[in-house]
């Protein structure tokens, strides 16, 4: 292991990271959507999940001092797959992962999230494909990306306009969800949409004021679903565009639910339907 001296790295750093990006923000439609050479990963159990799915993926793993026993598997992995391992100090540590950031001794340096077109993901078949718009709290698109992985979708097409990128924020909320979805970020929604219609899809909007439930829809179909913003939900004309707008039923006196549990709960719900009754897919559009 190379033992990293503060002053060293912060050079070294200096020079391969240049000016650090502002993470968690939202991309306008007049801004370039493009992701930095490489991307920071820490915390215990995304760096597990990110060594369990794709070792090859880091150029560099740091470990805190004297936590290389610990984490001596992890390690192992990582030299196997080409990467290399440093032994840091807490304050380099602090300075790779963000000074709030929870690293718990370890920050991997990976290569950029590989991105897909949406071309690649229509003719995937993925089914269902999560469509995510105007979210802006990184946090929140890590919990959503977590849950859809879970509930076994395995595509995402994210908006640029508004939207927060796939960032080291991200990643961590995802708990490593990240490392298994095809994601392809897309323009104007509405044609994105239209662009699902064609391939066979039928699209579903979460609104609370759908005009049905998670309940009724028809799950058999092809899905796309669709979420919004944290606090608008879907735009108007993205609704216009949904073949349904659906809601998650409230018994309680709240209205509405956080857009992350919303959408768990949602894929969830279809997930559970078609296990327990599969039936194959009716197939495109008529």
């Amino acid at each position: 292991m190379r033992h990293v001296s503060r002053a060293k790295d912060k050079e070294n750093a200096a020079s391969r990271f240049g000016k650090p990006r502002r993470m968690g923000e939202a991309y306008s439609s007049d801004q370039a959507y493009s992701q930095p050479k490489e991307i920071v990963v820490f915390g215990v159990e995304p760096v597990r999940e990110l060594v369990a799915a794709a070792p090859s993926e880091i150029v560099d793993l740091y470990v805190r001092n004297g936590l290389e026993t610990r984490f001596g598997k992890l390690v192992e992995a990582v030299r196997a797959c080409g990467g290399k391992v440093h032994v840091a100090d807490e304050n380099t540590l602090n300075r790779l992962s963000g000074a709030e950031a929870r690293h718990q001794g370890l920050v991997a340096i990976c290569r950029a999230f590989n991105y897909i077109t949406l071309d690649e993901l229509v003719e995937s078949k993925f089914d269902p494909v999560l469509v995510i718009e105007e979210i802006t709290d990184p946090r929140n698109l890590g919990a959503i990306m977590r849950s859809a992985e879970g509930a076994g979708v395995s595509a995402i097409a994210l908006a640029r306009d508004r939207t927060v990128e796939v960032t080291p924020v991200a990643i961590k909320a995802s708990a490593g969800a990240w490392a298994h979805l095809k994601i392809a970020p897309v323009g104007n929604l509405v044609r994105t949409l239209e662009k699902l219609k064609e391939a066979g899809y039928w699209i579903v909007g979460l609104a609370p004021e759908g005009s049905c439930t998670i309940y009724e829809i028809d799950v058999n179909r092809r899905l796309a679903v669709v979420v919004g913003g944290e606090q608008k939900g879907l735009r108007p004309i993205v609704e216009r565009a949904c073949d349904y707008l659906a809601a998650v039923p409230m018994y309680g006196k709240i209205a509405s639910l956080n857009v992350a549990v919303a959408t768990g709960i949602a894929l969830y719900e279809f997930a559970r339907r078609r296990a327990i009754r599969p039936t194959p897919s009716q197939g495109e559009r008529p």
